[in-house]
């Protein structure tokens, strides 16, 4: 039983795609732009069950991985590395800013709704990489 049509090395390619993706979403957030735009269905619903169903929304074409191989993965893996350690908001910032910047389908979001996303987003993804690793055992 094949449990995705992405193979370990995609999975891990998509999540480094989308850890660059969710940076460039916080960093338009944190200008404060889109303040009083809204939050769309499937936002509040992901928001509210923090909760991702497999096999259910299509990916958005840029964070389609290349071939997860680490020829792929580890240039991402080390952009995202300098990106992270050049951060410079706290916590606190990010929680108490009011900008928001657009997902193609849950509308706009807050940094912080941003990062709650990441949470959800990357716990999916670990989920079928464990069960990919378990299937081939």
């Amino acid at each position: 039983m094949k449990v995705s049509k992405w193979s370990f090395g995609e999975q891990l390619e998509h999540l480094f795609l989308t850890s660059h993706y969710v940076l460039d979403r916080l960093e338009e957030a944190m200008t404060g732009k889109h303040s009083s735009e809204w939050m769309g269905f499937w936002g509040a619903g992901l928001m509210t069950a923090g909760f991702i169903p497999r096999g259910v929304f299509p990916t958005i074409p840029q964070l389609v991985p290349n071939s997860g191989t680490l020829a792929h993965v580890e240039p991402l893996r080390d952009l995202l590395l300098s990106r992270l350690s050049r951060i410079d908001w706290s916590l606190d910032q990010i929680m108490a800013s009011r900008g928001r910047s657009r997902h193609p389908r849950m509308k706009y979001m807050t940094a912080s709704q941003w990062l709650f996303f990441q949470d959800v987003h990357h716990r999916h993804h670990l989920s079928i990489m464990r069960d990919i690793a378990k299937a081939s055992r």
